[in-house]
């Protein structure tokens, strides 16, 4: 099993939560150094947040927590968005937050169980006898 300081357990959710809030906020977005669809910016940031949110917060406990806590987070920040005045609010973009929140709640139960699972002992192979 690997072990994690609990230190950068929550920096791993709390910096990229920090920074996908300003993007979300800033007026012009941010810029990239290449360019990628708003789908894959949404998806792809639910989708590491809801498992790092889970990992960080929720570990003991099934994902509707983590998932209820995103899709608020989702919902939010189209709400601040529909006030701001170079933003668009959008209900594509609460979809496509849904699709990377459930993304998310299978990435963690993968990763959990392949890689901070218990190790299994390995098999014992019985000697025959000639």
């Amino acid at each position: 099993m690997i072990r994690a300081p609990r230190w950068l357990i929550l920096t791993g959710f709390w910096i990229p939560l920090v920074f996908t809030t300003y993007a979300a906020f800033a007026p012009n977005g941010v810029p990239m150094p290449f360019q990628v669809s708003d789908m894959v910016l949404h998806a792809s940031a639910f989708t590491y947040l809801t498992a790092a949110l889970w990992f960080a917060h929720h570990p003991a406990e099934s994902g509707w927590k983590p998932a209820a806590w995103m899709l608020a987070y989702g919902v939010a920040i189209e709400l601040v968005q529909s006030f701001e005045p170079t933003r668009d609010a959008e209900l594509k973009d609460v979809l496509v937050d849904v699709v990377g929140i459930l993304l998310g709640l299978a990435l963690y139960r993968w990763v959990v169980s392949r890689v901070f699972a218990p190790a299994r002992p390995l098999p014992v192979e019985r000697a025959t006898s000639r």
